[in-house]
């Protein structure tokens, strides 16, 4: 199957007037949202960690109306998501591409990057109006810290 990895900086560009999105998803990306409303304070002003991991969450990268923006956007990239597929480094998300827009993902990626820059993040589009993919992908216990952030069991 023929895929075409998209450019994010481009995305992120043509995108930004579209809002903020985020990831608050039941099954795979939900908790994520729970995560942010109720850290535990590091004591470095703004960041957290969550559960016993090196990976830290700025909460203060987002406004409050950002992060309400970002949570709703969550919810509906959680409602259009089909699998999730374990990677070495990482997961990937398989989202309908007919209830979350490209543009709608783009705009969470660039939310999401601002709170949590050690992502790698990746975005495909297959061809004929087939899904989404999101790779959410980073270095070493990565996979963990994603795991307890998106409820993945």
């Amino acid at each position: 199957m023929l895929k075409r990895t998209l450019d994010l900086a481009a995305i992120a560009g043509a995108t930004a007037l579209a809002g903020v999105l985020a990831i608050a998803a039941s099954g795979g990306l939900s908790s994520r949202a729970r995560t942010h409303n109720a850290p535990q304070v590091n004591g470095t002003g703004g960041e957290t960690l969550t559960e016993q991991t090196e990976f830290y969450c700025n909460v203060k990268a987002l406004t409050p109306m950002e992060r309400d923006h970002h949570a709703r956007a969550s919810e509906k990239l959680a409602r259009a998501r089909l699998e999730t597929v374990e990677l070495a480094d990482g997961y990937a998300f398989q989202l309908r591409s007919d209830t979350v827009s490209l543009a709608e993902l783009a705009d969470w990626v660039t939310s999401e990057r601002k709170c949590c820059p050690f992502f790698d993040f990746e975005i495909e589009l297959e061809r004929e109006g087939g899904p989404l993919w999101l790779k959410l992908k980073g270095k070493e216990g990565v996979k963990r810290f994603i795991r307890m952030e998106f409820g993945i069991r």
